[in-house]
């Protein structure tokens, strides 16, 4: 293959688990020798081809664990001079020794998963730190790390008017390079669901959701942060490299539980759970929980779902020559069907109330792609 190619790498430990959390994680810190010797071996089994641009280690807490594992992952990728290298972290998790050690593997990006400076709604929602130790941990970071994220839930139960301010406010006070401000989803099996459906816990109305994520987007942009995806902004030239990978449906591979990839029209996720992830690797076998070879108007429609995402949309240009007639029959449908749905300067985007909307226009591009005949 040989072009550029990001790598995605899932550490699942966590020191507690968060009320939200519906990522495929263990407070087990006993096994992560286990977890990081059957990753090598993910790692072996699925080899990358191709020029490595950016590498992201999510999680869990990638900072939880020890820094000797994630040098053995660097050393078994052969990871030298990607462009971006993002590790997530907890900001309790973090000393100055870990981050010296992750400015020396090569290491340029630090993502704190802050999720609200409101000490009551972290209580709540078993984060094992408060604003003190946010801001603390940020100015030790600065020492090492220019370029890093803030990652924000909003509609956290809880949540209001008065405290997305304060978050505001201590963003433009930190000033982090990247902010992700992302609404609370409360369609998946969490804790926090649970407690939602036996009306012990109860979220905000929608109404402040609608209002707040307005004041979001109108002082970030006041602040100088400008929006480049749905939920994501970054000062100029600061924007997630690896992110834009996904969203503009290029090549990345993935290791450990939970891991997805896509390889030319390859699209797959690792199991996970844990056990199913070690007994395939026992037995030599790519732990795929699901695998599909796309075929091109699954690709399309995927090209659709995530460029959409981006602020600036999609090329036409991209999508004709990977597409052809099969994206024009599509466009000219999808048109018919999303007003918001606009093309400009030669590219596709949504509206503002598209960009507001957009779970209805992806729905509505699935809708396409079942009713659309094949060329």
């Amino acid at each position: 293959m040989n072009s550029e190619i990001g790598i995605y790498i899932h550490i699942p430990f966590c020191k507690s688990k968060c009320l939200y959390c519906d990522y495929p994680s263990t407070t087990n810190i006993n096994i992560q020798q286990k977890y990081f010797n059957y990753l090598m071996k993910d790692i072996e089994l699925n080899k990358y081809d191709g020029k490595i641009k950016t590498v992201f280690l999510g999680g869990g807490t990638p900072s939880y664990v020890d820094i000797k594992y994630i040098e053995n992952i660097f050393k078994k990728l052969n990871i030298t001079n990607a462009f971006e290298i993002t590790i997530e972290s907890n900001p309790e998790t973090l000393t100055e020794k870990k981050l010296y050690n992750y400015k020396m593997l090569g290491i340029n990006r630090l993502s704190m998963g802050i999720q609200t400076f409101d000490n009551n709604i972290l209580r709540a929602m078993n984060r094992q730190y408060n604003n003190e130790i946010i801001e603390k941990k940020f100015n030790l970071a600065r020492k090492f790390f220019f370029n890093i994220n803030f990652d924000f839930i909003l509609g956290l139960p809880g949540d209001n008017m008065n405290i997305l301010k304060k978050n505001l406010e201590l963003i433009e006070k930190l000033q982090p390079q990247h902010v992700s401000y992302y609404i609370f989803d409360d369609n998946h099996p969490t804790p926090l669901k649970s407690l939602l459906d036996k009306g012990k816990m109860k979220l905000p109305e929608y109404e402040f959701i609608e209002d707040g994520f307005d004041l979001i987007i109108e002082e970030l942009d006041r602040m100088g942060y400008k929006r480049y995806e749905i939920s994501n902004w970054s000062k100029k030239g600061f924007e997630c490299n690896h992110n834009l990978i996904y969203w503009n449906n290029e090549n990345y591979y993935g290791y450990g539980i939970s891991a997805g990839g896509h390889v030319n029209n390859i699209r797959y996720t690792k199991t996970s759970e844990l056990k199913k992830y070690f007994k395939y690797l026992n037995e030599n076998k790519i732990p795929y929980e699901y695998y599909n070879e796309n075929t091109l108007l699954e690709e399309l429609t995927e090209e659709l779902f995530m460029g959409l995402r981006l602020i600036d949309g999609i090329k036409v240009k991209k999508l004709k020559t990977k597409y052809g007639k099969l994206y024009e029959k599509f466009f000219k449908k999808l048109i018919q069907m999303v007003s918001d749905l606009i093309k400009v300067d030669n590219r596709i985007r949504l509206s503002k109330k598209g960009q507001d909307l957009s779970k209805m226009v992806f729905e509505k591009i699935l809708e396409v792609r079942e009713n659309i005949e094949w060329i």
